[in-house]
């Protein structure tokens, strides 16, 4: 039976993500568009659309973008795509499951080792100095293989932060690029026949959230228990993760009313909070609760979806700092 249903949902035909490779230059995130995906990668390009909307100053983190041209580069640079194609050939890697993660795992290693050429090491470095001394800087994936309409990839690629003592972001910037060739992600994209070679990685780039007081994801419809009219909140304590949680970790779910901002239903706690304490105060729930709201609109627009579509809502990724103020750090898609 498991066979079957995956063989229904397996695509037919072959994939070939949208790549676009003519753009050379590191963009600040106010210098790109929604429609700027395939080059920067639809995490980029979305969240310098969230700094489009009328939110509070500060609430979506400012940064830059490395477009899919520095992969591309590279990779070519280092002959690493003659080798991706050498082990995928191969008859062991083809059939064993284990050979596939040992040499996956190396092969990362290899594009880690691998040098960057000059004028890529100058352009990071230019992009380094332009934050302040002593912060850490956030590298993280920014694909044309997820958050897209229908095909989530959420935590198939990985982030990095470039801590001061690390010198030279490149170091931070080959990680990423490794990480488009995890077993997860390669598995993924096996399994929907989607092209590895035009599967690509850019590099989403801001100051490091330290010390968060709360983190969490919202959803701009209610997906868990499909109660209408509201929006669905799953938050956690400090930097424990909603999305990669750690054992016996419970975090707090809360509904709020999409046309109430003042009411709220607790539907679970935290088990990491003090008695029954809410992780988010009524002034982060009421601008959540616009913010949610605004972040609906503009995307379905910019998806061509009605606003009353039940089948299109919005997933946020948010932190509560440890000053207190709300941070939306990613927007996607939901896939129902």
């Amino acid at each position: 039976e498991v066979d079957k249903h995956f063989a229904a949902i397996r695509p037919v035909k072959p994939q070939s993500p949208k790549r676009d490779l003519s753009v050379g230059e590191i963009r600040p995130l106010d210098k790109i568009s929604f429609g700027d995906s395939a080059v920067f990668g639809v995490k980029a390009a979305n969240l310098a659309t969230l700094h489009t909307i009328d939110f509070p100053e500060g609430t979506v983190p400012s940064g830059h973008a490395v477009p899919f041209s520095f992969y591309d580069a590279y990779m070519k640079h280092n002959g690493l795509y003659d080798k991706a194609r050498e082990m995928l050939t191969d008859k062991a890697f083809q059939k064993n499951r284990d050979t596939q993660i040992a040499q996956l795992k190396a092969f990362r290693k290899t594009i880690k080792a691998a040098n960057m050429p000059d004028w890529m090491m100058e352009r990071l470095a230019k992009l380094q100095s332009a934050f302040p001394e002593g912060l850490g800087i956030r590298c993280r994936s920014s694909t044309n293989n997820e958050d897209l309409p229908g095909f989530s990839g959420a935590g198939l690629y990985d982030s990095f932060t470039h801590k001061p003592s690390e010198g030279h972001l490149a170091k931070s910037i080959k990680q990423v690029f490794a990480s488009l060739w995890n077993f997860r992600a390669f598995e993924e994209r096996e399994f929907y026949r989607i092209d590895h070679f035009t599967t690509a990685m850019g590099v989403l780039v801001h100051p490091n959230f330290s010390d968060e007081a709360a983190n969490g994801v919202a959803v701009t419809d209610d997906i868990l228990y499909q109660t209408k009219g509201n929006y669905y909140l799953n938050t956690q304590v400090g930097e424990n993760l909603v999305t990669n949680p750690e054992a016996n970790s419970i975090p707090e779910e809360l509904l709020l009313n999409w046309w109430k901002p003042d009411e709220h239903k607790v539907m679970r706690h935290s088990s990491l909070a003090r008695g029954n304490a809410l992780l988010m105060s009524d002034k982060h729930l009421t601008q959540m609760n616009e913010c949610l709201g605004k972040i609906h609109a503009r995307f379905a627009k910019l998806y061509g979806k009605p606003l009353n579509d039940k089948k299109f809502a919005m997933e946020i990724e948010y932190k509560i700092t440890k000053d207190g103020n709300l941070s939306i750090k990613q927007a996607r898609p939901w896939v129902y």
